[in-house]
């Protein structure tokens, strides 16, 4: 059996196997989340509903790490939806400085997103929480039954959304955990009309296997080129999958490349100087019209500089104004049918394949590329004050 077209014998020798195996599997993991989902429907209502009963309740979408880049991509979608005040914070960010989180008096929703469940700081964000505000609900969204958030998650104002058991990455990297917990945080917004989105998720599917399977010789291209940063730029939504991308290969690659994120027009105000002949800039083409003028203006700027950096092209690239990137990574037809909350989840495939082939270019072991052990697939040492 092959797994991004290598052989298993030679990712079990190279240590790549789990990682390849976890990128490769996310599409039939997503159709799995979704049928999570769906058994699970009316319990989530019944909770969903109880909270945000209250008019003047907020909501914090929180994690670590890539767990609290999902926030940064669902933050936005939440708000427009729900018509509730939604913030993104992570929760590295919340035990530090909960009082400027939390008040005390305003009813709020905290939902935590969680591979394993077993960071220091994702139990201490729920604590505190809990100590901070008189009114909370508590929402788990976690890929690990075992995990000490769920041991510790109890009360009629908690409920815990276990993903799929295969969703629960055992590679340094988060992959398929990333994109189900993500998938599973935007089928919340729809428990309503969960049945009719069901199209949309098999589409979704067979658009997650076609961009795998038909992009891999350009996506190991792009790996194999001699660059030394890799700058992801994205608006809105997909400013989340921006950063997370960033974190993909600079992670996979034990820091041989730096990562970079931003949103277009953020990236003109100071943050374009990293651009050189060293840099490959991925551009994540927004299907928002309005978003996507500002940022073709800025591509246009950049592939006309005489910086010599490479460019990769995500999204719908059939269209694009004459503009010359030398890699265009396209999935026209999925962007056309399948609801624009939903592609986020796709964006992000090309940045963890690309990590993928650049850690084996490198010589390292993409189940575990930290060669020092300075990171590790659950964060240890963290002691909470």
């Amino acid at each position: 059996m092959k797994y991004l077209n290598i052989d298993t014998g030679e990712l079990e020798r190279k240590g790549g196997y789990d990682t390849a195996k976890e990128i490769s599997g996310q599409p039939d993991i997503w159709l799995s989340t979704y049928h999570s989902v769906v058994e699970q429907r009316v319990q989530l209502f019944h909770f969903l509903q109880k909270a945000l009963r209250r008019k003047d309740i907020c909501i914090i979408l929180t994690g670590a790490g890539t767990s609290a880049f999902i926030g940064e991509a669902l933050d936005g979608i939440f708000q427009r939806k729900l018509k509730i005040c939604t913030k993104s914070i992570a929760t590295t960010d919340i035990i530090t400085h909960p009082e400027d989180y939390f008040i005390r008096t305003q009813p709020t929703l905290l939902i935590s997103f969680a591979r394993s469940g077993d960071s220091p700081e994702s139990l201490a964000a729920v604590k505190m929480a809990a100590y901070h505000c008189d009114e909370i609900y508590q929402l788990i969204i976690t890929c690990n039954a075992h995990g000490e958030l769920v041991k510790n998650t109890t009360g009629e104002n908690a409920y815990v959304f276990i993903l799929p058991e295969k969703s629960n990455d055992k590679s340094l990297a988060m992959t398929s955990s990333f994109t189900s917990m993500l998938l599973a945080g935007l089928l919340m917004l729809d428990l309503h009309r969960l049945d009719d989105m069901l199209p949309h998720i098999a589409l979704l599917h067979d658009c997650g296997n076609a961009l795998i399977e038909e992009n891999l010789s350009k996506l190991k291209a792009i790996a194999t080129l001699d660059f030394k940063r890799a700058v992801f730029l994205g608006s809105g939504p997909l400013f989340g999958i921006a950063r997370e991308s960033h974190l993909k290969i600079q992670e996979l690659s034990d820091g041989k490349v730096i990562g970079k994120y931003d949103s277009y027009l953020g990236f003109r105000h100071g943050p374009r100087a990293v651009v050189d002949a060293s840099t490959l800039i991925v551009y994540l083409l927004s299907v928002n019209t309005v978003a996507k003028r500002y940022e073709l203006d800025l591509i246009k700027a950049i592939e006309a500089s005489p910086a010599g950096a490479k460019s990769v092209g995500i999204g719908n690239w059939a269209d694009n104004d004459g503009i010359n990137i030398d890699f265009a990574i396209n999935f026209t037809e999925c962007i056309i049918h399948v609801p624009e909350e939903l592609l986020s989840v796709l964006y992000i495939l090309p940045a963890q394949i690309i990590g993928f082939y650049k850690s084996l270019e490198l010589g390292l072991k993409p189940d575990s590329p930290s060669k020092g052990g300075s990171i590790s697939r659950v964060v240890r040492g963290v002691t909470i004050y």
